[in-house]
């Protein structure tokens, strides 16, 4: 009986420590900086992801979203000749004031030590606000530790073995290394396979074939306007004609204007441009491979149903739709079957969970980690939602692929890192992850170990069970271009 009560005051003490230091945490949400002049080199997420880690902590925890908050933070950068400021305002999510801070420098250098300074001048007010406003908390009591008898204390060695007893070691050891790369000056986005040895990758100035052998040769590249921005890069083939057809899904400004090339004896021939769909590469249910479309709309950025696609008269014509669950869209889905036939469709929450959805479009399942996870994002203008989210754009990233392999089983990236908030992702290690479908639940079957880097993208090649991993090894800050690898690992 004392037993049990003191074992019941103990679990009481730590509820209420747990409920006081949830009541005394403090969420914020940093709103994208705004930078004048112009911003240059993405200054306004960068500066953003850094105020968001030097806050964090002491009691502060960052959110993904303004209607998490409990303070919303934003800050501008502006320049005037050589001299730059920084401000910042927290402000708590009924709009009152709460802190201000500025810091001023005459170049770069001093910009970061600047973020430091303001953040803890915000956080040290922010805290102070709060803890003048917190109700106090009984302390929980203080028992003296509980005792047990010589006996439960050693148990048999049989005992302690049982509760050592490691969980089961479902990471993969490769038989050999596989191939790695050079290093490929800049930071790459995209890679596309067809079945042969060269590949298609794409960066921040446009596409480029390689060819492996003793290292990563160009062949050819095509450079596009600095206006557009490769969101996803996809290809066919080959063709009998040896013809491979290379997708890619461009953002023009605010608009969709994809391209389409025709890769035949090492040259890159435009078949269509200013194309109005989104692309993907898919082969559902671990089939042949087929192409999909999607359209954006002017005020919904994945629009109406993914459509299967083909090219004609250097056209598009679209064919037997699917209707897209919640959260599904082109670049984040799959379709696999179980054992007896029965249809299921994959893709990722907006947070990253893996999602699972019956034919009808049930969600019958979602993990409990995140998985997928990829800096590739757009921007639009939202009007609707400026005042609350505290900048003229929303961005929206787009995720990793989904691919089910010929026995059925899926593929999903996981990329993780020191640094995942909202509009702010900077990843830094990743896992590729085998799962299997039992029926009711998506079980793990096996992981690659953990690359210490990001995975930009990635290819299967059923053809030679390889997985084609486009890695960034060094991102690009501050006017350094960054460094990129491609690696290829056998799954089999």
């Amino acid at each position: 009986m004392k037993r049990s009560l003191v074992a019941i005051l103990i679990l009481v003490g730590t509820l209420l420590a747990a409920a006081a230091a949830s009541a005394s945490t403090i969420r914020a949400y940093i709103a994208e900086f705004t930078v004048s002049p112009a911003d240059n080199g993405n200054l306004k997420n960068t500066l953003q992801r850094l105020l968001a880690t030097r806050l964090a902590g002491d009691g502060v925890v960052t959110v993904d979203t303004p209607a998490e908050a409990d303070v919303i933070v934003s800050g501008s950068y502006t320049t005037l000749g050589k001299m730059f400021s920084l401000d910042a305002i927290a402000k708590s999510a009924g709009g009152k004031q709460l802190a201000t801070a500025f810091e001023q420098g005459e170049s770069m250098d001093a910009l970061i030590p600047a973020v430091g300074k303001i953040s803890g001048k915000l956080k040290g007010d922010i805290v102070k606000q709060f803890q003048a406003s917190a109700p106090a908390l009984p302390a929980p009591p203080v028992e003296a530790p509980f005792r047990a008898p010589r006996a439960e204390i050693e148990r048999p060695a049989a005992a302690q073995e049982l509760v050592k007893a490691p969980s089961s070691e479902i990471v993969r050891s490769e038989a050999t290394p596989g191939w790695i790369s050079q290093r490929l000056s800049g930071v790459y986005s995209g890679v596309a396979t067809w079945g042969t040895k060269e590949f298609m990758t794409a960066d921040d100035k446009g596409i480029h074939l390689y060819r492996p052998g003793g290292k990563l040769d160009l062949v050819t590249e095509v450079i596009l306007p600095e206006r557009m921005k490769v969101l996803a890069l996809d290809a066919m083939g080959p063709e009998a004609n040896g013809r491979v057809l290379v997708f890619v899904t461009i953002m023009d400004r605010e608009n969709i204007s994809s391209r389409i090339y025709a890769l035949q004896n090492d040259t890159l021939k435009l078949v269509a441009e200013d194309v109005p769909y989104m692309f993907r590469t898919v082969a559902p249910y671990g089939g042949a491979k087929k192409l999909y479309a999607q359209q954006m709309g002017r005020t919904d950025d994945f629009y109406g149903d993914v459509y299967e696609a083909s090219i004609v008269d250097k056209g598009v014509k679209l064919s037997n739709p699917i209707k897209m669950p919640r959260f599904a869209n082109i670049f984040n889905f799959n379709l696999f079957r179980d054992q007896s036939g029965k249809s299921y469709l994959t893709a990722f929450s907006d947070s990253g969970y893996l999602l699972v959805y019956s034919d009808t479009g049930e969600e019958l399942w979602r993990s409990s980690d995140k998985f997928g996870g990829s800096e590739t994002y757009f921007q639009r203008r939202d009007w609707e939602n400026e005042r609350t989210n505290m900048t003229p754009f929303r961005t929206r990233f787009l995720e990793q692929r989904i691919t089910v392999t010929e026995k059925g089983e899926l593929l999903v990236p996981q990329n993780a890192g020191f640094f995942v908030l909202g509009n702010m992702r900077s990843y830094s290690k990743y896992s590729v992850v085998n799962f299997t479908w039992n029926g009711s639940s998506l079980e793990e079957k096996w992981r690659t170990k953990q690359s210490q880097n990001y995975l930009a993208d990635y290819s299967y090649n059923p053809a030679s069970k390889e997985l084609v991993l486009l890695e960034v090894a060094q991102k690009g800050t501050f006017g350094g271009k960054g460094g990129s690898v491609v690696r290829l690992m056998g799954i089999e």
